[in-house]
Formats: C-alpha cells, sequence, structure tokens
C-alpha cells in the first residue's frame, strides 16, 4: 500500500507525520544535573572533610637539649578565622590556643617564641590568647619571647607586652595602642529626604543602638565610650605590668599613634631590633641554653580554603593583612563589637 493517500480532488496527500517525543532528552538532562550536583557536592564535601581534619600535634621532635615552639599570630586576630569551606584568614585561633595548652605537660618543650605579624583584632581573641600564655607562663615557669616581624600594632603588641622579652624587626609597625567599635553610618536622614520612614520595634531605649537607620545619640556615645574604656584600661595595665613603666608614662603613648621599633626601643616598648635568627640566638644567650636546642615550627596545614581556591580560578588575588582588617572593623555595626585598632 502506497504512503499517500488520494483526497476529493485527486491530489495525493502525505499524513502528517508524528511528532518526536522530548522525553528521552528531558531524562537525559535531568540525569546529568543530577550527576553535576552530585559530584559538585563530593568535591565540597572532601575538600570540607580535609579542612576539618588539620591537627593540632606539632612536628616531631627528636632532640634531648629541648626545643622552643615558634607559634606564629600571623593576620587578623579573631575566632573566626578557623578552618573552614570559607575561611581565607591565616591565623587558626582554635589551633593556636590547643597548640598552647598542649604544650604545657610537654617536657621536651622548654619556651615559646611567639612571631607576631598582625594589626590586631577582636578583643575576645586577642585576650584569651594573652591569657592562655600567661597560664602557660605560670604553670610551666618556661619563658616566652615574642619576634615582631612586618607589624605588631595594637592587638599585636598586646600580645608582645605580655611576654619575657620583645624582639622587633627593623622594618616593623607597632603601637597603635587603642580600641575602636568601628565606624557607625547614620542613614537615616538620607531615608527621610527619599520619604523612607524605618520603624524599630524594641524594648529598651538603647536595644537598638548603633542602628544605622536611626540617630546615633550622645547617650549611645557615652555607653560605647565607657565600654571601650574598660578595655583601654585593660590594654594599659598590661603594657604597665609587662613592661615595668609608668602608667602615666603608658597613658602618654596609648593615643593610637604608631611608632618605628628605634622610637619603641627608645621608650621601653620592646627590648632589641634584630632579625629572627638574632631573636633565637637572644633568648638561647638569656636562658644559658646550648646552641643545640632546636626551634620547632608550629602551623596549622598550609592548606587553602574554598574561598581561596575560588579567587585563585578567577585569577582575583586575596586580600593583604591590612586589607581583611579594614573590611573587618570598617563594616557598619549593630550592636557592640570592639576591636584592639590598627593602623
Amino acid at each position: 500500500m502506497s504512503e499517500y493517500g488520494m483526497n476529493q480532488q485527486g491530489y495525493s496527500v502525505q499524513p502528517p507525520k508524528k511528532k518526536k517525543s522530548n522525553a528521552p532528552l528531558i531524562v537525559l538532562l535531568v540525569i546529568i544535573s543530577l550527576v553535576l550536583v552530585v559530584g559538585f557536592a563530593t568535591f565540597v564535601m572532601i575538600i570540607a572533610f580535609a579542612l576539618s581534619t588539620k591537627t593540632v600535634s606539632g612536628p616531631e621532635y627528636t632532640g634531648h637539649d629541648g626545643y622552643v615552639a615558634v607559634i606564629y599570630v600571623d593576620d587578623v586576630i579573631s575566632t573566626s578565622s578557623e578552618s573552614s569551606l570559607f575561611a581565607s584568614s591565616s591565623y587558626n585561633h582554635s589551633y593556636t590556643i590547643s597548640t598552647v595548652i598542649d604544650l604545657m605537660d610537654d617536657q621536651d618543650n622548654i619556651g615559646i617564641l611567639l612571631c607576631i605579624n598582625t594589626p590586631g583584632g577582636s578583643v575576645y581573641a586577642t585576650d584569651e590568647l594573652y591569657l592562655i600564655l600567661q597560664e602557660y607562663r605560670e604553670y610551666t615557669g618556661r619563658p616566652v619571647y615574642s619576634y615582631c616581624m612586618e607589624m605588631a600594632a595594637s592587638g599585636g603588641y598586646y600580645l608582645a607586652a605580655g611576654t619575657d622579652k620583645i624582639i622587633m624587626n627593623r622594618n616593623c609597625t607597632t603601637g597603635s595602642i587603642g580600641v575602636t567599635a568601628g565606624t557607625h553610618i547614620d542613614i537615616s536622614g538620607f531615608l527621610e529626604k527619599q520619604g523612607i520612614t524605618a520603624t524599630q520595634i524594641h524594648v529598651g531605649d538603647n536595644k537598638a543602638i548603633g542602628d544605622m537607620m536611626a540617630p546615633f545619640t550622645d547617650e549611645h556615645m557615652e555607653i560605647y565610650q565607657s565600654v571601650l574604656q574598660e578595655t583601654y584600661d585593660q590594654f594599659v595595665d598590661i603594657i604597665v605590668e609587662g613592661r615595668q613603666l609608668k602608667r602615666e608614662d603608658v597613658i602618654a603613648m596609648a593615643d593610637g599613634r604608631i611608632f618605628s621599633p628605634k622610637q619603641a626601643l627608645g621608650n621601653g616598648l620592646i627590648d632589641e631590633i634584630g632579625t629572627y635568627a638574632e631573636a633565637c640566638n637572644i633568648f638561647i644567650e638569656d636562658r644559658g641554653w646550648t646552641y643545640d636546642v632546636e626551634f620547632l615550627h608550629y602551623q596549622p596545614d598550609d592548606q587553602m580554603s574554598f574561598s581561596d581556591l575560588l579567587l585563585q580560578a578567577s585569577g582575583i588575588r586575596k586580600s593583604s593583612t591590612l586589607d581583611t582588617y579594614l573590611s573587618y572593623v570598617e563594616k557598619p555595626f549593630e550592636g557592640i563589637g570592639y576591636y584592639f585598632d590598627a593602623i
């Protein structure tokens, strides 16, 4: 039988073609999508697992004369700078704290050299590390020296002031003794001009303190200043005690200004200016140790976070220590968050 029929006029007519089904294509696309989603999820889980398995056990010691643990405080000091999927800071607070705690019961350890390269950071994280280092000194009777590298400003100097001796690189920036609560931006006037009304719902006159959609009053300023003053006094006390200086002399210097190493040496904020190698030698000579003493470096595994991988793939540079800090403290605040200021 012919595939063509005849109409009433005698013309041959081709029957309509059957529409091809899109079902196989849809199924294929669904399968491909599932494979991509599962593959990406697996990739993320592998990276997250790798980042979460950083060990706190440091380098292996095989000597006989003891070793000094070299601990780095590099980058902004913050509890949020942890080993996580999207972390980008090189400072790991929990690792650093755990390392100091573990060293307390390590009989081969004879001291700590704190290598500082930070513009400061959060008050809480900085003081927590300061306190655990003081506990190490009191519990073990072992010394803690600090070597200040490129920057030991504010919170960085806060840590250094609590050590037995401070050796500073000649190109280091230090000082910046003070506390900040960031920058408050009041956009209430702008909103009013645009005909936008912001309504705050709260109980307690100062519960919404710091809200950028409301004016920052004199009372708000007094509240913040009173809190910051306590932290400032705490900072000054640590310098007075650690550096054996008169309180009035410290207050005269503690106005947020920065110092060069020579200036810091002249006003008693540090003990020596030198290189890392010289700092190690000073440590050995001061304690009467032999030069067989080892300096073992404690750092978290050098692994990139997922955000670092994305930045590398896109060709975007990773933020510097100062860039990270400025983005950290200059954002508008809501509620009280305060930091040891940096330059």
